[in-house]
């Protein structure tokens, strides 16, 4: 009986939860909105989830989710000796939901250092949970890039219908791209070669012609690159979408631009209806699938969530 309590406990402490990290490049399009209100749907039906606000300069999910955090993030980054993050942990009003706050915008909690961001990271993908779910800052900064290819699968892009989104996502997307591929050679000569392309298929043309590497060698990276591309399976979610339409065409855009530049062929997970009372919600500090659990964006949250494999 002792040894197969042992094992139980051996298997808990090994256990290691899902990732889910959003993001999207341009602010102001729902991220952090989109990650709660999904958390908390999620949390409902069980699961445990830590929703993690990994913007060190200019959080706000704390007011999304209408919680005060009992430590910021600023001490896990600051703090000479570091506490764990297990121990930043806060709870929340809701069942099954814990989370990180954000950091206070303080300078040196914004800008950590590799070994802090890869211990962050490390530390992340050993919560106690069954999902954690990572809220991304906007833009295109070494460590948003390097927490979003913490999967290559579980990566959410959130966009509007909106031209400038769209744009904004797939300029993220290659930025993320070609992060991933500058750590996979860790080349100065690769890295040269990133930063004079715009797409995949002009960086592969430029590996063919140049003088840098032998024959044997371009043929080996051209294979290893598209492999690293087709590895990353990033998850599309349209927000404020007055309709479905609208929401596909937007999707539609992204996705053709992905694969056409990027050799990335992204999944489409759904999209949340437009509604002025989303915003009400947020200004409230209650979320919306808690304060109109029947509204038409409260029934995508719970699709997206169900199509993820949680409800």
């Amino acid at each position: 009986m002792r040894l197969v309590e042992e094992a139980v406990s051996a298997s808990q402490e090994v256990r290691t939860p899902d990732l889910l990290v959003v993001g999207g490049g341009k602010g102001g399009v729902g991220k952090t909105c989109f990650s709660v209100n999904l958390a908390i749907e999620v949390a409902r039906k069980g699961w445990q989830v830590v929703l993690v606000d990994a913007d060190l300069s200019c959080s706000n999910l704390e007011a999304v989710l209408g919680a005060k955090a009992e430590r910021p993030l600023d001490d896990y980054f600051l703090t000479r000796e570091r506490p764990s993050l297990a121990s930043i942990v806060s709870g929340t009003p809701y069942e099954n939901l814990r989370f990180v706050p954000g950091a206070t915008g303080l300078l040196d909690a914004a800008n950590p250092r590799t070994q802090q961001r890869a211990a962050f990271m490390r530390e992340l993908q050993g919560l106690q949970a069954d999902l954690v779910i990572v809220d991304l800052d906007a833009g295109a900064h070494l460590n948003t890039l390097d927490f979003f290819l913490m999967t290559d699968s579980d990566g959410v892009l959130v966009i509007t219908p909106e031209k400038t989104s769209i744009d904004n996502a797939y300029k993220f997307l290659r930025a993320a791209l070609f992060r991933k591929i500058e750590r996979f050679y860790d080349s100065p000569e690769v890295g040269v070669l990133l930063k004079r392309n715009e797409s995949l298929p002009q960086f592969l043309d430029r590996v063919r012609d140049s003088a840098l590497f032998s024959q044997p060698v371009k043929t080996q990276i051209l294979k290893e690159i598209q492999a690293i591309a087709r590895g990353l399976q990033p998850k599309v979610v349209v927000n404020r979408a007055r309709k479905a339409y609208e929401a596909q065409v937007a999707s539609n855009i992204l996705c053709r631009m992905a694969r056409q530049n990027l050799m990335i062929d992204p999944e489409r997970l759904g999209f949340l209806f437009f509604d002025k009372r989303v915003s009400e919600a947020v200004n409230s500090g209650v979320p919306f699938v808690v304060s109109h659990p029947r509204l038409k964006v409260s029934a995508c949250v719970a699709d997206i969530g169900g199509r993820l494999g949680y409800l």
